[in-house]
């Protein structure tokens, strides 16, 4: 097992929170994502390992009736992932072992576990847990949390987390341990070990998926309205799906981008493809000048659909198009595509209606022209045909969904390249690790749709070499970095993939080296524009609560100035006192002492859920005014809600004054 995984697992028992629980099972995620276990499931058809939902639920089940109530996020972990992840780790070690690249990495990794464990190589038994048994993390809205950890040897565990074993109970950090029916539990505080099991239905978040799986989630986060997810891992060797759904984001995401869904472009050659709805987004593009009178304005209003993108196998050539209401802008950038300094530094020219630019070290050209209503990036004129190579069923399911964003592509880096590779007389070290992880990854996918305004559901995929046999493994793993570079990678991958013609192997090297562009082509763009945008919208939700709330106050003043005649004079300082990102997960905690102040109860006004800004008070009786104080991202910058009402003739009225855009 990792020992990053165990270190954070064992901070998450000292400290238990939001926070810590996605610091334990992050890593363990990563680890199931790459590399799977020898006891996974596969199947050969067609060279297909894709996973779907478990063939039993009763152990997940049985640690989510350990609940306790009040729980707001719950991560359960099933014993067979438990299992895969420790043999999955044993197999990453392996792959460090026999690499030459990674010796410096392996060494260095082994001197920290020996000096942690007292030995190199550590499994999940060496530390006192049990694959055979799963765990679960639950956190309270209001703070702390519970554990369920597998532990099989109680001794080895209190000593591998620096603990202080009890008759009945350990120490752990500030976390109470012990044993209940069988479970070895942890709790923030001893009360909750009262609340376990009262907050099973936490678990039926679940149904909004329709599906189990091997790590499952259930979130129900008080932002905004209030936001709720859910999300499971379903694993095979060397393979792992992952399936989610998130419910009241701001609609105004989901009502861009929700009617600009299709589904992905392909067909028996498929090796990638990629929809990236970005057109949306692009219509209130700046009005930046771009060339010759075009600006980004109006290139961004003339798309009139989702980008689509589509690599056939066997051939490294790709198939953009982007669809437009209207070609003119665009014909005009492809006319004049030599003044751009990027494209004419690239050798951009320009001829028969096509912007041409050659890419030597990939043997060939891309050429940009517009096509009826469509703008074309790829090879103009008779390009050579893909070769067939079935696709994977995750592969499937992704290019039929109707999505705002998705891609998919397998495929392997060692396929034969089409032009030899430059001789270079060194090659840094840090390239060859790089290379050696990119060659691990052989199919990558995934999709977002948004079901309503305020619902998106995704699904994504990641597969490794892992999900072949051990023999076809232990072959590719022997294929070197430094062979990319003398041009010997492609004839030794050929020749597993002709000895071993059933593995998913084969058929990635079938497909080829240009089917991973896909994914990660659309990540990018995901990453550099959807992204921003949508954490943007997230940032508008959580101002909302302090409108909301300073709304609230306004009405319950107007009803006491009514029957009062005045506002309730004094002042309420900044409550809570302690700044909302000292506090665990960022926020401030509900009630408390701070809230009895005499103008809250005289208003009746507190906040009783976790907070992300602080208020306070001031009044003479004749005018109010109050503000709300908040750290959204916690970057040290704050911003400042504030409300004023006054009595003009008898009738109070109240504004809201938001803080300026862009000061968060």
């Amino acid at each position: 097992m990792p020992v990053i995984t165990l270190n954070v697992i064992c901070q998450s028992t000292r400290n238990l929170g939001t926070s810590a629980a996605m610091r334990a099972f992050t890593p363990l995620v990563i680890g199931l994502a790459l590399v799977g276990c020898k006891k996974g499931s596969s199947s050969s058809s067609a060279g297909d390992t894709s996973p779907g939902a478990p063939s039993s639920s009763t152990d997940t089940d049985a640690l989510w009736a350990m609940a306790p109530e009040g729980a707001m996020v719950g991560f359960v972990v099933s014993p067979r992932a438990l299992t895969m992840a420790d043999n999955g780790w044993q197999d990453v070690r392996a792959m460090f072992a026999k690499a030459p690249e990674l010796a410096m990495v392996n060494t260095m990794l082994g001197a920290q576990l020996t000096k942690v464990f007292g030995k190199a190589e550590v499994t999940l038994a060496d530390v006192g847990l049990a694959p055979g048994k799963g765990g679960a993390f639950f956190t309270l809205s209001g703070g702390g949390g519970i554990a369920v950890i597998p532990v099989a040897d109680r001794d080895k565990w209190v000593a591998a987390t620096k603990g202080t074993k009890g008759a009945d109970s350990d120490k752990i950090g500030e976390a109470t341990c012990k044993t209940i029916s069988g479970s070895y539990i942890c709790a923030s505080t001893e009360d909750l070990f009262g609340k376990i099991g009262k907050g099973a239905k936490l678990k039926d978040g679940l149904s909004a998926l329709g599906t189990r799986g091997d790590v499952e989630v259930v979130a129900a986060i008080p932002v905004g309205k209030g936001i709720s997810a859910a999300g499971v891992m379903q694993l095979a060797r060397g393979n792992v799906v992952m399936r989610g759904t998130v419910s009241g984001l701001s609609s105004q995401v989901g009502s861009m981008l929700k009617g600009a869904q299709i589904k992905a472009r392909t067909d028996a050659t498929t090796a990638g493809f990629g929809v990236i709805g970005i057109g949306p987004m692009m219509a209130s593009a700046p009005p930046l000048p771009i060339v010759a009178g075009v600006t980004l304005a109006d290139l961004g209003k003339s798309i009139s659909g989702p980008v689509t993108l589509h690599i056939p196998a066997g051939v490294l050539d790709v198939d953009i198009r982007v669809p437009v209401s209207d070609p003119k802008p665009a014909a005009t950038l492809i006319e004049h595509c030599m003044d751009l300094p990027a494209l004419a530094n690239a050798g951009a020219t320009y001829s028969d209606g096509a912007c041409h630019l050659n890419v030597p070290t990939l043997g060939y050209q891309i050429d940009l022209w517009v096509d009826g209503q469509e703008v074309r990036i790829g090879k103009k004129g008779a390009a050579k045909p893909g070769v067939a190579v079935p696709m994977t069923k995750i592969g499937e399911e992704i290019a039929k969904t109707e999505a705002a964003f998705s891609f998919w592509g397998r495929g392997t880096v060692m396929g034969q390249m089409p032009t030899p590779m430059p001789e270079m007389p060194t090659v840094p070290t840090e390239a060859l690790m790089m290379i050696r992880g990119i060659s691990v990854l052989n199919e990558l996918g995934g999709a977002v749709r948004f079901a309503s305004d305020d619902k998106l559901e995704f699904i994504y995929t990641v597969r490794t070499i892992w999900s072949n046999p051990d023999d076809v493994v232990a072959k590719i793993i022997a294929i070197t970095p430094e062979m990319f570079f003398n041009n010997k990678a492609g004839d030794a991958a050929k020749a597993i993939a002709e000895a071993s013609p059933g593995s998913p192997f084969a058929a990635d090297f079938k497909a080829g080296t240009g089917g991973l562009m896909a994914p990660m082509a659309v990540a990018g763009v995901l990453a550099g524009v959807a992204v921003p945008a949508f954490m943007d919208y997230m940032k508008k939700s959580k101002k909302s609560e302090a409108a909301l709330q300073l709304n609230k106050l306004a009405k319950h003043a107007k009803v006491y100035y009514v029957e009062n005649a005045t506002f309730p004079t004094g002042e309420a300082p900044t409550t809570p006192v302690q700044k909302c990102c000292e506090q665990p997960g960022g926020k401030c905690a509900p009630g408390g002492a701070a809230w009895l102040n005499e103008a809250w109860t005289k208003l009746d006004f507190q906040i009783d859920e976790p907070t992300l800004f602080q208020y306070s008070y001031k009044s003479d009786g004749k005018t109010l005014d109050a503000e709300a104080i908040g750290d959204l991202d916690c970057d040290g910058t704050s911003i400042t809600y504030k409300l004023h009402l006054e009595a003009d003739q008898g009738n109070p009225t109240a504004a809201i004054t938001e803080p300026a855009p862009n000061t968060d």
